[in-house]
């Protein structure tokens, strides 16, 4: 698929300004400390430039093929890894090919910042990422894409927590290919799935830890006031 530039420029200034903005100042407490989840992918192989709103060129499965992980690092900062599956419609264009048949396989390595703390904790958790990746090509001859693709990606996502463990995700990943920069070997890449977060169990202290409840383990002498003699 063959991205446009002034979608590559429009994300880099957006990616760009948004790490740029002065935050506040936020501490590490009350995070996650992993991430997991799995998600239904829908894959944007056309040959075209990107336009996301067309159904009829995305391909997908019925059950989830993609799984990932994510672990917290420090004040919204978070690495995420990520293997999918995509096997491919034949009724549907590769790389201005029809009738292709076969799959891919990608893995994604990104560092994302999320912009939930500046909107107070909500259910609304939006995201942007930025990493590199590889997508492996397996199909009949006339596919003209390489069979092997390394890839530099970039994330625009949002998180909705139902719960304060459970949330539903969905991301879209513009991927550009390293060997051929703008040409077949980009694509585009959406998915929605589920999510489950571990919450961080350090940093936190009882009321009982307190000084007001600490007892010393050292002795005292007490002082006896001896009573006056009687004259």
């Amino acid at each position: 698929m063959k991205i446009s530039t002034i979608s590559f420029l429009f994300f880099l200034c957006f990616f760009g300004n948004s790490i740029a903005q002065p935050t506040k100042k936020i501490t590490n407490q009350d995070n996650y400390a992993w991430q997991f989840g799995a998600s239904w992918l829908l894959t944007d192989d056309d040959g075209y430039e990107l336009n996301p709103f067309s159904s009829s060129k995305l391909h997908s499965a019925p059950y989830p093929t993609r799984i990932f992980i994510d672990k917290y690092i420090y004040n919204g900062w978070s690495a995420d890894g990520a293997l999918g599956f995509q096997k491919y419609d034949p009724t549907k264009p590769v790389n201005d090919s029809m009738g292709i048949t076969g799959s891919m396989i990608s893995t994604d390595f990104a560092l994302k910042y999320s912009f939930y703390k500046q909107l107070g904790r909500g259910i609304v958790d939006p995201y942007i990422g930025a990493g590199i990746g590889a997508t492996l090509r397996t199909s009949d001859k006339r596919n003209t894409a390489k069979t092997l693709s390394p890839t530099c990606n970039f994330t625009v996502g949002c998180t909705f927590w139902m719960s304060s463990k459970l949330g539903l995700q969905v991301q879209g990943t513009m991927k550009l290919g390293l060997t051929d920069l703008f040409k077949s070997s980009d694509y585009m890449q959406y998915s929605v799935g589920l999510t489950y977060r571990i919450p961080k169990t350090d940093g936190y202290k009882s009321d009982f830890d307190k000084s007001k409840y600490k007892i010393s383990s050292h002795r005292t002498r007490i002082k006896v006031k001896k009573p006056k003699s009687e004259s």
